[in-house]
């Protein structure tokens, strides 16, 4: 991945003008072909686990995961090995934790989610903890060594082992490591670029968790590209809804790519032929206000690093969380965010463009399974990327140039 571009044949043009013009743009990514064993390795899977997501910021949820003051959800999350209890207290401080009892490690919290009281406590044993983590209460404690020297442990050390949190535009996000960067440094201008999007605005309407027989890398990779928009099943065709413009030929063009930093983003320009169908042009007439905002650009697509996406589609926004289960299994995790509706027609236009985007959804999961078959079989070692994929090309130079620093830190 890392042979220079070729420019020989971009003579006097202007940068828009020019074919491969993303590969001329970004030389640092290379044209070469992409190896296939790291979508079927058991080691390059442990390496990712290991160098990539137990050292990287994850998203785990939102603040609409919780209830409010005095509430929590629990995350099992297998490639980090860990449960992980969020709790937000009666501040509206939000924290997470191991979801281990400290005494003999059973874990604390069985419920996905609910109302936090003053205590939580274990159900096997009864050891209290604060909403803060702090351990509140021991049955029985006169018969521990607590505190008495020697390779006892003191009382105050025996609380709940926290974990590196923090909230970005109501997303929780965790970080396993040691000593991590903050959120705001590992974003960089990705957040920047969205720091004055109105977040708040948008309430979570629906979420799917859906089983992916596919190398996660797979599954983003499958998402991280708009070219198979004119080819792809009837769904995609069908269902853009005139956000993916064609040129002359019927292929489909970026009308934006930046890299920045670890992460990626991607635009698309609107087709000026689209014709919606008639009842699409009917719920736009029925709308009593117009749409809650609006982009320049009718689909974009940020990947934060390294498996989280943040999209806009029409007037919804649309999170992805790609979570490894094994080497060729994954949780697809959907999650569908509208502005809040202020009328019925709001409402039921939502409900459409959700029926819309689900049904699209399935294509891709049939997709997904279908790769994974084609690169398990090691019929080739490689695969090759075009100039409108260069979205893929970043993310796994990315992911490759992570791990090196790793190992080598």
């Amino acid at each position: 991945m890392t042979a220079t571009v070729d420019q020989t044949d971009t003579g006097n043009l202007g940068d828009d003008n020019i074919a491969r013009k993303w590969s001329y743009r970004y030389p640092e990514l290379g044209i070469g072909a992409v190896t296939t064993d790291r979508f079927i390795s058991q080691e390059q899977f442990d390496r990712e686990r290991r160098d990539v997501f137990a050292k990287s910021w994850v998203n785990i949820g939102s603040v609409h995961d919780l209830d409010g003051n005095s509430s929590f959800f629990t995350r099992d999350i297998k490639v980090l090995g860990a449960s992980l209890l969020v709790v937000q207290d009666k501040k509206g401080d939000i924290r997470a934790f191991h979801n281990v009892c400290s005494h003999r490690q059973n874990k604390l919290v069985w419920e996905d989610k609910g109302p936090c009281s003053q205590f939580i406590s274990c159900r096997f044993h009864g050891w209290a903890f604060s909403q803060q983590g702090n351990l509140a209460s021991v049955p029985d404690d006169g018969e521990f060594h607590f505190d008495a020297g020697g390779d006892a442990p003191a009382q105050s050390e025996l609380g709940l082992v926290a974990v590196h949190t923090e909230v970005w535009n109501g997303f929780i996000f965790v970080n396993l490591g040691e000593n991590p960067e903050s959120l705001e440094e590992y974003l960089g201008p990705l957040g920047t670029s969205l720091k004055d999007f109105p977040f708040q605005d948008f309430e979570l309407r629906n979420k799917y968790e859906v089983p992916d027989d596919a190398n996660w890398k797979v599954v983003l990779d499958a998402q991280n590209e708009i070219y198979h928009i004119p080819m792809l099943a009837p769904q995609h065709r069908f269902l853009g809804g005139g956000a993916f413009a064609t040129n002359e030929d019927g292929y489909t063009r970026l009308a934006d790519f930046e890299l920045m930093g670890l992460h990626t983003v991607f635009t698309s320009d609107s087709d000026p032929n689209w014709h919606d169908t008639p009842l699409r042009s009917l719920m736009a007439k029925l709308r009593v206000i117009t749409p809650h905002f609006t982009l320049r650009d009718p689909f974009v697509f940020h990947v934060l690093f390294p498996n989280m996406v943040i999209g806009f589609l029409g007037d919804f926004m649309f999170t992805y969380n790609i979570w490894p289960e094994a080497v060729g299994h994954s949780i697809w995790e959907i999650r569908m965010h509208f502005p809040r509706a202020k009328s019925l027609a709001d409402r039921v236009t939502h409900d459409l463009m959700k029926v819309r985007f689900r049904d699209l959804l399935c294509e891709d999961v049939a997709g997904h399974a279908a790769i994974q078959e084609g690169l398990e079989s090691r019929a080739r070692s490689i695969f090759v990327m075009g100039d409108q994929e260069i979205q893929i090309r970043a993310f796994h130079k990315n992911l490759d140039d992570y791990m090196n620093r790793a190992n080598n830190a």
